[in-house]
């Protein structure tokens, strides 16, 4: 399972810096790129993720700041 679980990120990681899924597909063996392509739907919840986690640390920063401006009572 330690072994799976290593290829499993080295693959989710190889999409998410970039990497064509058919480069990736041929280094890890799949000989149907649908194999590959369901790292790219995993790396594709994690920019998501870190969307979603900047826009609500953007609207804190902004809250910050109209307060400090006196904007907001």
């Amino acid at each position: 399972m330690v072994l799976y679980n290593l290829r499993h990120t080295f693959a989710a990681r190889s999409v998410l810096s970039g990497t064509e899924v058919t480069i990736f597909q041929k280094i890890l063996g799949h000989s149907e790129i649908g194999m590959a392509m369901r790292y790219v739907k995993i790396a594709e919840h994690y920019k998501v993720e870190a969307v979603v986690k900047f826009e609500k640390y953007r609207s804190v920063k902004m809250q910050e700041a109209e307060q400090k401006m006196g904007m907001v009572q």
